[in-house]
């Protein structure tokens, strides 16, 4: 299947760098070129080659599947070639310390074994880090392909993420929206209350105190809390609004 997908690409990497190099060559014919007939074969080439671009792009994220899957798949077989290598040079330290004779079949065929097993996943371990190499490679050309783009054009093949999610929500499914109505008439009450809330006339000596004091600033009378009578007039927590 990715090598189906790999020649697929390759082909299409082969039909992009023809359709440039014909491109290429008509700009070097453009003197000597009508103009309509110029621009005729141009925009059939650049549409071809647009085309090829966005196939390329398309099957880029099939091929990026492939690439984690191999990377993937060598890690546990590093995991096995490192116990696997172990195993035989433990057996093989343990026949030197006298362990075993290597006279014993027992021991001979174990060894043996154990030593073709990590030679077979070391065989396949070096098999998939070609692949895993061949199929970068790959990669690497078609971000290269893709980022040139058509000569002459400002069209560029962006490869897709299959992570990438976009999610539209309007913006009346977030907020509730507020009567300008109530809004205004809001603001009105709040600056008619601090109006009449300004000053603070003392009820002893009558010396106008500004309105967060308690104590008058002259003789020092008890003043009307007018903080409190505000939050009594005008009650925020009650206010039927919601945000």
């Amino acid at each position: 299947m990715a090598e189906v997908l790999e020649k697929k690409i390759l082909d299409l990497l082969d039909r992009r760098e023809e359709l440039v190099g014909r491109l290429n060559n008509l700009e070097n014919m453009k003197t000597d070129t009508n103009d309509r007939v110029y621009g005729k074969i141009r925009d059939d080439y650049s549409s071809q080659l647009q085309s090829v671009l966005e196939k390329i792009s398309d099957k880029r994220g099939s091929l990026e599947v492939k690439a984690q899957e191999l990377t993937g798949q060598i890690s546990e077989q590093e995991t096995v070639f490192t116990d696997q290598s172990d195993k035989v040079d433990e057996l093989q330290i343990r026949a030197k310390l006298g362990e075993f004779d290597h006279g014993n079949d027992e021991f001979k065929n174990e060894l043996i074994q154990s030593e073709s097993d990590r030679d077979k996943t070391s065989g396949k371990l070096d098999k998939l880090r070609r692949e895993l190499n061949e199929l970068n490679g790959v990669l690497s050309d078609v971000d290269n392909a893709t980022s040139a783009g058509v000569p002459g054009s400002e069209f560029v093949a962006k490869p897709k993420s299959s992570e990438e999610e976009v999610i539209d929500i309007e913006d009346d499914e977030l907020i509730e929206e507020i009567d300008g109505d109530e809004i205004e008439e809001l603001d009105a009450d709040v600056e008619e209350l601090t109006e009449e809330s300004e000053e603070n006339k003392c009820p002893s000596c009558g010396h106008m105190n500004p309105p967060h004091l308690v104590i008058c600033e002259e003789c020092n009378a008890e003043l009307e809390d007018l903080s409190q009578d505000l939050d009594d007039e005008f009650d925020f927590d009650d206010m039927d609004v919601d945000i």
